[in-house]
This record gives structure tokens, C-alpha cells and sequence, in this order.
């Protein structure tokens, strides 16, 4: 791995962002001022168990240090859990499966893919959150596992980030709402979102690709809007 080069990974590389990231990044690849060289996990290649995390990291180690790493892990229903509309739809398998997926597993990816940071050069570390985990945002109710999840997300990512900063200066922790993308996670709740506020892939890709690299040790620890704003917990 040229040092010279952005070295990116996309953790979750076969979702609805997480291939536009990829397919950005590809286009992307060979323009100036840097190239990048793009390395993924999904489904296809990891079974997001963390032995298996543990091992595609070591396999990357090898390869040499990484510039962002970008965690594109998380659903909002499935065909084990939908977003609870009131208390009385809540169940144990349901909050398991949210926090398994939405912070369990970037979670894990923080333990065995963050210390392949770059500490030579800005770095960063981002996980894909949500609007509705901020606590201080939270008006409508509603979606329990959900935004409970993602609280968590970002509760780890901000705990993380301390840690973090001790050992590598460089670095950047950071979650990030993309805002409302077009694809089967968004789709059934889709129609109470305006057109202007429901972006295509691609959007959201370029526009979290952008905001990723731009992140400096300064703002570790941050929980940001898809327009560099910052997000309340």
C-alpha cells in the first residue's frame, strides 16, 4: 500500500450507500490530487461475526495503514424488526436485532479496524447514525429500537473517540446522518418526505465522501448533519 495514496475502507460495501460510496470512490479513484485505493467488506466476503472482523483486519494490517474508514452497517426494518409506532409494540427480539445490527457491529468494527488508522496524516472513522438518534431532537416519539440504537451508535463513537485520541492524534471519530436516501431501507416511510429532502445514492455518497475527508482530530468525537453541521446528542 503507497503511503502517497488516500487508502479507504467501506465497511457494509453491498448496502444502498454503501455501494454508491463505493462506486464514487471508484470514479474517483484515479483523479487528482490523490488517488485512492478502495478496499471493502460486506456480506459477501465477512459474516459480520467478530472473529471475522478480527480477521480481515489483520489481513488489512498487512497491507498498510488507512486514510477514512467509513461503517455503512445499520437497517430500520427487516424481516425481524419494523419502527415501533408505541410502547405496546415493543419486544426483546426486536431491540436485540436493532442494537445487534445498528451498534453492536460498528461497534466491533471500532475495536478491530479503527487502530489501521493512519497516525502520520489526517484520518477518520465515520459511522452512517441518524437524525432521530439525537435525544435533544427527539419530538415525535415513536421508533423505539431505532433511535434507541443509534443514541447508543453515537454514544460509542463519542466514547471511542477519547480513547482513541490518546494513541493516535491524527485521528477523527465521527457519526453522520446521510439524510433520507432513496432505496428499501427508506422506501416504506418515504411519503411524508419532500422530494427536495429525499436524495438519490449518489447524493448522499459524494456528499458523505466529502465531508469524511475534510474531518480533522479537532472534531473527533462529533455527531454531524450530511452539510458539516453539527448534530445535537
Amino acid at each position: 500500500m503507497n503511503k502517497d495514496v488516500n487508502n479507504t475502507l467501506i465497511i457494509g460495501a453491498n448496502g444502498t450507500i454503501g455501494s454508491a460510496l463505493v462506486r464514487y470512490l471508484e470514479n474517483q479513484s484515479g483523479a487528482a490530487p490523490q488517488k485512492t485505493e478502495l478496499y471493502t467488506l460486506s456480506r459477501e466476503n465477512c459474516d459480520y461475526t467478530e472473529e471475522s472482523f478480527k480477521q480481515h483486519a489483520a489481513r488489512l494490517k498487512e497491507a498498510g495503514s488507512f486514510t477514512s474508514i467509513i461503517i455503512s452497517i445499520g437497517t430500520l426494518h427487516n424481516n425481524r424488526v419494523s419502527p415501533e409506532k408505541r410502547l405496546g409494540q415493543l419486544s426483546e427480539d426486536a431491540l436485540l436485532e436493532y442494537f445487534r445490527i445498528n451498534t453492536i457491529l460498528p461497534s466491533l468494527c471500532i475495536k478491530h479496524f479503527a487502530p489501521l488508522l493512519d497516525k502520520t496524516k489526517p484520518s477518520q472513522m465515520v459511522a452512517l447514525s441518524a437524525m432521530v438518534g439525537s435525544i435533544a431532537d427527539n419530538q415525535l416519539g415513536g421508533w423505539y429500537g431505532y433511535r434507541s440504537s443509534k443514541a447508543a451508535l453515537n454514544m460509542m463513537f463519542k466514547t471511542a473517540s477519547i480513547e482513541i485520541a490518546r494513541s493516535n492524534k491524527m485521528a477523527c471519530l465521527a457519526t453522520i446522518h446521510p439524510g433520507t436516501t432513496q432505496g428499501p431501507l427508506s422506501k416504506p416511510f418515504a411519503s411524508g418526505v419532500s422530494k427536495d429532502k429525499n436524495y438519490t445514492p449518489d447524493q448522499s455518497a459524494e456528499r458523505i465522501c466529502n465531508l469524511t475527508r475534510g474531518l480533522q482530530a479537532k472534531q473527533t468525537g462529533s455527531f454531524f448533519n450530511w452539510d458539516g453541521s453539527i448534530l445535537p446528542w
